[in-house]
């Protein structure tokens, strides 16, 4: 006790010894004045300070309990609704559609901020919730508190709700009209618009565009190159005696514009044959028939000229082009063009000779009320390429069974044929019989050729036939009535789906050629 009563005459001279003024701050705003933004916002937030912001300030008048407690309620009921500013993507999230895509969620902001969800986890609408102690949450004492010099206050409810009553009733919402409902989704989908793939009639005017302008290139080429070689070998054969030996030879001014001169040159060739190469796989591809063209020349043919060609374009850059096109080079590059030149000209041949045997085809046209049996016999005969098919007669007016027809057809061989023959003919070649009996002296060859056939039928035009194979084969009586109604079926529906496919692709070929340039002249430029 002395040594504290000691001390302390000390320290009071020395707190009355300070002549130091005190520290002062600057004076704090008014109550009345209206709240302005946060300094160096960013976006600026031009509404995140409300109008109930000012009302509670405002009501903040002096410094009693009651003053308090409706600015802090009215600090808790504020809601925070923020008009939506110009959001910058990163640089990855900007190259993505689905980024772009998504729209805006003010609309949902603001529907939260009205109803009150911004106060809290579920705000009214929270179900009552009970505490580790199983007090439920109504007992508890939930009474908001606020801290003032005096100590800790609890608000009551009535100054709460008086508060709130208060702070809404300064709010002005804007009741924007161009806001949709909450329920609306505003992701904007872009719809990617695909142009279809070119027919084959388009795709055959780009490549003899392309090859004709590969012919002309490579007609420029060669006289160029004959001639340059002449000058060089007349000027070495050519000595004029006066000129000196440093002067005989070719300065390096004159090999580096030759050298130049066949590289442009070269360059020149191999964008033209590229393009050329290009259009003609583009036209191998995505051909509507490619089994017609591999009927002209076969597919491992195509590819291996098409290599060769590029093996020689690659030869040709690898030496940057020195000395020009070589001869072996001229001729491996021409005949690739004439091949293809061909290649197209047969194809269009054989595309009349099938119009011309389509225009023989009464099937195809005509109205066959009463004869659809004929009619279905005439569409069987038109792909049978070998021999002659019975009369189709029907069941009923005959007392002889199996008919002529059907017998011919009981082994299966011939239909199988015919299977085949219907698919070269269509767009869709799929479903081809490859293995089959030829030798149908047995009857499980017999057998397993009617099961080829009804089988492929399934796949290629989805005909679910009821044949008896077994009865069929042996000549059971019964079994002949739902072979002949299952021919019946399957000729209908495959005379039909050609039909339809014919149909379209003329119509294809009317709108290209209506809307298609003038063909180009693939004879030698001169």
């Amino acid at each position: 006790m002395a040594l504290s009563s000691s001390s302390s005459p000390s320290v009071a001279p020395e707190r009355s010894l300070s002549s130091s003024p005190p520290l002062t701050r600057d004076s704090s705003p008014s109550p009345s004045i209206s709240p302005t933004p946060a300094l160096s916002a960013c976006p600026p937030l031009d509404r995140s300070v409300s109008a109930a912001s000012s009302t509670a300030a405002s009501t903040a008048s002096g410094h009693s309990v009651g003053s308090r407690s409706s600015s802090a309620s009215a600090a808790l009921r504020q809601r925070g609704y923020v008009r939506p500013q110009g959001v910058s993507f990163a640089e990855s999230a900007g190259k993505r559609d689905s980024v772009l895509s998504l729209g805006s969620i003010a609309h949902l902001q603001y529907y939260f901020a009205r109803t009150g969800l911004l106060d809290g986890k579920g705000a009214q609408l929270a179900r009552e919730q009970k505490t580790k102690r199983g007090v439920p949450d109504s007992q508890r004492d939930t009474k908001p508190k606020i801290r003032s010099s005096s100590g800790t206050v609890n608000l009551d409810e009535d100054d709460v709700n008086s508060a709130a009553t208060e702070d809404d009733a300064g709010v002005e919402w804007d009741m924007d009209s161009t806001l949709p409902p909450p329920t609306v989704s505003t992701y904007r989908h872009k719809f990617q618009y695909l142009p279809p793939p070119p027919d084959s009639a388009k795709l055959r005017l780009d490549l003899k565009k392309a090859l004709r302008d590969a012919a002309k290139a490579l007609s420029n080429v060669e006289p160029e190159n004959t001639d340059a070689l002449d000058r060089r070998k007349r000027a070495q054969l050519t000595i004029d005696p006066g000129l000196k030996d440093e002067d005989k030879e070719v300065s390096p001014l004159k090999r580096s514009r030759t050298a130049g001169w066949f590289e442009i040159q070269g360059l020149h060739i191999l964008d033209v044959v590229t393009l050329a190469i290009r259009a003609a796989k583009l036209y191998y591809t995505a051909h509507e028939q490619p089994q017609r063209i591999y009927s002209i020349r076969s597919e491992r043919q195509i590819r291996e000229e098409l290599v060769g060609v590029l093996d020689v374009l690659k030869r040709m850059a690898s030496r940057n082009f020195a000395g020009g096109l070589k001869d072996d080079e001229l001729a491996i590059i021409r005949g690739w063009l004439q091949g293809v030149e061909k290649l197209i000209t047969d194809e269009q041949a054989v595309e009349k000779q099938e119009v011309k045997e389509q225009e023989k085809w009464q099937w195809l046209e005509g109205s066959w009320e009463g004869r659809e049996r004929e009619r279905e016999w005439s569409f069987l005969t038109s792909f049978q390429s070998e021999g002659q098919l019975p009369e189709w007669t029907p069941l009923e007016s005959t007392t002889s069974v199996p008919t002529p027809f059907l017998e011919a057809l009981r082994n299966g061989l011939i239909l199988v044929h015919l299977h085949n023959a219907m698919l070269k003919k269509s767009k869709r070649q799929f479903g081809e019989i490859k293995t089959f009996h030829t030798d149908t002296a047995k009857p499980y060859r017999c057998a397993e050729n009617l099961r080829f056939w009804i089988k492929a039928a399934e796949i290629r035009w989805e005909l679910k036939l009821k044949v008896d194979v077994t009865g069929v084969v042996h000549g059971k009586e019964a079994a002949w009535a739902d072979f002949d109604a299952a021919i019946m079926q399957w000729c209908q529906t495959a005379r039909e789906g050609l039909t339809k496919e014919w149909q379209e692709s003329t119509k294809m070929k009317r709108s290209s050629t209506f809307f298609a340039y003038p063909e180009p002249d693939l004879a030698a430029p001169k």
